[in-house]
């Protein structure tokens, strides 16, 4: 009996504690995750996060354009500018294939390189400099 008494109060138990986590008072095991956004930098323009700019200066861009078969994927790399209350504070760098895409990193927000369009397709004309656009994703802590 006393089995069957404590089976009962743990099954009601569980039935409470999934009740308050669907209507969200309790959740159970999820992340906090800080807010993103995804910013389109044009080439050659200053975009501005905060007191923070960023300027993409140059697009090395050997990716496998679309409707051809290539032994390799390619890569591609930026060249950007980060400016600081208008200043210009370093030139960042990065390959876009790597883990490493920081461009900048303070104790407020972190500035990521995601990606960069368009992307490269063999029937098309090669792609300007001026037609490149860097997609930032911006994290606020």
């Amino acid at each position: 009996m006393m089995r069957f008494l404590v089976v009962l109060f743990l099954l009601v138990f569980n039935c409470r504690l999934s009740a308050q986590a669907q209507q969200g008072q309790i959740v159970i095991g999820e992340a906090v995750h800080e807010p993103q956004l995804v910013v389109q930098v044009p080439f050659g323009e200053r975009v501005a996060f905060g007191d923070v700019e960023i300027e993409l200066t140059r697009v090395i861009d050997s990716r496998c354009p679309q409707n051809t078969t290539c032994v390799w994927a390619g890569i591609v790399e930026i060249e950007a500018l980060v400016f600081k209350n208008g200043k210009p504070i370093e030139s960042r760098k990065i390959n876009l294939n790597s883990p490493a895409k920081t461009l900048f990193n303070s104790s407020a927000q972190e500035l990521m390189g995601q990606s960069v369009l368009p992307y490269p397709n063999a029937t098309q004309p090669k792609i300007k400099q001026e037609d490149y656009v860097l997609n930032v994703v911006w994290s606020q802590f």
